[in-house]
């Protein structure tokens, strides 16, 4: 009888083994609710995984590899650290996908070298490396076949070659035209003067052009005046002393026209108003005398504000603010003259139309002749300076002009431009809100975020092993109907996925890539195990 007793225990004992658990009779129930696995270790696991998480995200953030990983990088704002120029090969692309010359002209893409050597390819892919003088002569000949022979030579250079090895540019032939490619686009360069005092200028518009002296600034500049306009966020203001101290986040639509009107405000009130437009651009009028802004309103005398203190509350509010500066008397939109006429910004209409800042500045310059564009990085912010350049080549308005123009514009109530002072978001800091998914998050913090989730999809599998001894499986038994056990599953699903996977990717992903390995080297061992012990079974 004890015999059969005892093969019937190691029988059972192989269905139900018995655990260490098991043979604790005097075991009590947990106090903590069934879905949940021994509440204070999983405290300390989540905690201990969000700070070896929050550890390994500020290293990215700092390192800034995730952003090179996935190509961010490349496109990142061109006026923030290093500034590297076009290559030969950027120039040759953007040549062939220019449209031919009905004229018969020919265009080449242009390097020059430190060494002292021109490279140039033709649409064809062809190249040819000129070294002297003579050789520079026979480029259009060689590469260019089919040219007319007094043809006038177009080039499109790289930026190296404008700001690194500029005297080269003196010994191409004469009547050559050269053209700077930046970013795939291409600008003539004017020049203005000879020798060691010679200027060069990158035309950006017909009447609008920047300056080649510095390469960071020149770069600086092409972005902010590249950039699409954003008609939306373009609101007028009209500083009137007594007017409302606040600024609506949204503006005011005309019924007929349906575009944003002008808005009204305190010019006292104006710094402190700007952080209800967080985002937006403002555009004030006034005339700029130093470190003064004059306005003149309505009724009264001019005021006059600080500059300064205008830009410092942009900054502070995250605002792109836009003075037009006005040779007249600077009053306001929106008000009346003497003449009892409504008062409007000369082009504002037209400039709304245009598609880029370029041709938005551009337009509000109107006939002013040559306006130069420069760009002074300070931080996350860029001052943009928009004047006269009456030195260069093409059409400036004389002194007899502006007084014209200020008593046209007196008579009309059209306020004109004479030049523009604006305070914008640097190129690096637009650049890293446009990669934002999720406004009001760092875009580092959520390259960071997203790169840990497909890093915990590689480390799904342990992950999965956690998270079931941090919180087990719902029970349809636990639950009154389906509604309720579905929707615990679909919340301890979101958890998971979106907080725990990511949270222990750098853990997970590593141990999953280990055993994964391991598994593939003691394979060969494995399965010499299987086929020994089937081999008694087989001989039997």
């Amino acid at each position: 009888m004890f015999a059969q007793m005892t093969e019937y225990d190691r029988r059972m004992s192989r269905v139900l083994p018995v655990t260490p658990s098991a043979m604790c009779c005097n075991r009590t129930a947990p106090l903590h609710p069934p879905g949940i696995a021994h509440p204070a270790r999983a405290l300390g696991i989540v905690f201990a995984v969000m700070l070896l998480a929050a550890t390994v995200c500020g290293a990215t953030a700092n390192a800034g590899w995730l952003t090179k990983v996935i190509g961010v990088a490349e496109h990142a704002a061109p006026g923030a650290g290093r500034v590297t120029g076009g290559t030969l090969d950027r120039a040759a692309r953007h040549l062939r996908a220019l449209p031919g010359k009905a004229e018969g002209g020919a265009a080449l893409a242009a390097e020059a070298t430190q060494e002292g050597h021109w490279r140039f390819i033709n649409k064809a892919g062809e190249t040819f490396t000129a070294g002297t003088p003579e050789e520079l002569k026979r480029v259009a000949s060689v590469l260019l076949p089919d040219a007319k022979p007094d043809g006038k030579l177009t080039l499109y250079v790289t930026e190296d070659t404008v700001f690194r090895n500029r005297a080269a540019t003196r010994d191409l032939p004469k009547g050559t035209e050269l053209f700077v490619v930046v970013e795939g686009e291409s600008y003539r360069i004017l020049r203005r003067g000879d020798g060691a005092s010679e200027r060069l200028f990158a035309e950006i518009r017909p009447g609008l052009v920047a300056d080649l002296a510095d390469h960071a600034q020149f770069r600086e500049a092409v972005w902010q005046l590249a950039r699409p306009l954003d008609k939306a966020s373009v609101r007028v203001l009209a500083l009137e002393p007594g007017g409302p101290p606040r600024l609506a986040s949204t503006p005011r639509i005309d019924p007929a026209t349906k575009r944003a009107m002008v808005d009204t405000i305190d010019p006292a009130s104006l710094s402190a108003a700007l952080g209800s437009v967080r985002g937006q651009t403002l555009l004030v009028t006034g005339r700029v005398d130093g470190r003064l802004l004059y306005i003149q309103p309505s009724t009264g005398a001019e005021r006059s504000l600080l500059l300064p203190d205008l830009f410092k509350a942009a900054e502070e509010a995250d605002v792109n603010l836009v003075v037009l500066r006005t040779a007249s008397t600077p009053r306001q939109p929106g008000g009346r003259n003497w003449l009892w006429l409504k008062v409007q910004v000369k082009g504002l209409d037209q400039a709304m139309q245009r598609a880029r800042v370029a041709d938005f500045l551009g337009t509000l310059a109107g006939a002013n002749g040559r306006m130069v564009v420069t760009a002074t990085s300070a931080g996350r912010r860029t001052v943009i300076a928009v004047k006269p350049a009456s030195d260069l080549p093409g059409p400036a308005l004389s002194p007899m002009g502006d007084l014209f123009t200020g008593i046209a514009s007196d008579i009309t109530g059209r306020v004109a431009t004479a030049g523009i002072e604006a305070n914008l978001r640097s190129s690096e800091r637009q650049s890293e809100l446009d990669q934002r998914l999720i406004p009001g998050i760092p875009s580092d913090i959520q390259i960071g975020y997203f790169a840990l989730v497909l890093l915990g999809l590689f480390g799904a599998p342990v992950s999965r092993s956690w998270w079931r001894r941090l919180w087990p499986p719902e029970t349809a038994s636990d639950y009154a109907g389906a509604s309720g056990y579905w929707a615990a599953r679909i919340v301890r699903g979101g958890v998971f996925l979106l907080l725990f996977l990511p949270l222990t990717a750098p853990v997970a992903a590593p141990l999953t890539l280990a055993r994964q390995a391991w598994d593939m080297v003691t394979l060969p061992a494995r399965l010499w195990r299987r086929f020994i012990r089937r081999q008694p079974a087989t001989a039997a």
